[in-house]
């Protein structure tokens, strides 16, 4: 035990935020996964990319290098390096029994495109004159690059968006009411110290890069070939965390008050979860590596404490021998 009630509650409610926006995270990437949502920012991007040449687009995703990294045949790949890309569309504009970095077949492909926008972008491109791009590879990896990072914003800024409504879900399901946990751990000391010692468990083995059971592409240019993270926490939550967790959440109070409650009892009952509601929304829709950051401060501090022969009071010269 910490012997600090206040600092303990403020380690409890940061692990209980951070194990909720663990599971937010992972319900986000299963959904993402399911739907493909991904695959569907990517090729909105090279559509932007491609001035929405529907001809050249289909050239592209038909080309044996880009429908090679797709996961089943006739499903697009969420994953497109820049190199592959490169390669592909220098390919289908030098056009058949060209080579692809044969620069003069590749300008005469770019004059041929019919679409004027991508026709003036790629010309711009490929006469930069960056000497940190020595080819013309290099500088249509460099395009497909800017043109991935502003893909990346809109995939963030949706993915706020679904966060938002899964916090709000899970909240909800969970009957996550950060007021009612806080007085749970301010008055209950065996469920405090129990999520004080699950929270050190979890500071202790995990990193904030590390959060997330997610896999890796250590090969760019092998996107299916994956490699698993932090395997031994696949399952996002352990069983002690999960125990924990039903501990300061769930709606078995409130079920049990209901029974003794009429309907507009039961309905004000309800309305009052809505203040703790909302902060718990609020604060896992923040993620879990900002929730990790403040549980290794709060650990910290507590860790360090006060030196044996600190004097409580460093304004005073000497202590009081009154």
């Amino acid at each position: 035990m910490f012997g600090l009630p206040i600092l303990e509650v403020a380690v409890g409610i940061s692990f209980i935020y951070l194990l909720l926006a663990l599971i937010c995270t992972a319900v986000n990437e299963t959904i993402a996964g399911i739907t493909g949502r991904r695959a569907g920012f990517l090729e909105k991007g090279i559509n932007s990319l491609l001035g929405d040449d529907p001809n050249l687009k289909k050239k592209l995703f038909d080309h044996p290098l880009i429908a090679s990294l797709g996961p089943k045949k006739n499903k697009k790949s969420s994953y497109l390096p820049a190199s592959k890309f490169a390669l592909a569309l220098m390919d289908v504009l030098t056009g058949t029994g060209k080579e692809a970095d044969d620069p003069d077949a590749l300008r005469e492909g770019v004059k041929a495109i019919k679409a004027a926008p991508l026709r003036t972008s790629l010309s711009a491109v490929l006469a930069d004159p960056k000497q940190t791009l020595a080819t013309n590879q290099q500088k249509i990896e460099a395009w497909y690059n800017e043109c991935m990072d502003r893909v990346s914003g809109w995939y963030k800024r949706r993915t706020v968006l679904w966060i938002w409504i899964l916090a709000a879900i899970i909240t909800i399901c969970l009957n996550a009411d950060s007021v009612r946990i806080s007085k749970i751990l301010w008055t209950n000391q065996a469920v405090r110290a129990a999520v004080i010692e699950s929270a050190k468990s979890r500071a202790q083995t995990e990193s904030s890069e590390a959060l997330m059971p997610v896999a890796v592409h250590p090969d760019v240019n092998a996107p299916k070939t994956a490699a698993a993270v932090a395997p031994h926490h696949n399952d996002v939550l352990t069983g002690k965390e999960r125990s924990e967790l039903n501990e300061l959440t769930g709606w078995s109070d409130d079920i049990r008050q209901w029974a003794q409650m009429n309907s507009s009892q039961r309905i004000w009952h309800t309305l009052t979860h809505f203040p703790g509601w909302l902060f718990t929304i609020i604060a896992v829709s923040l993620g879990a590596p900002f929730w990790f950051d403040p549980l290794n401060r709060f650990m910290n501090i507590r860790s360090a404490g006060r030196a044996p022969d600190e004097r409580p009071d460093k304004s005073t010269g000497t202590p009081d021998s009154s």
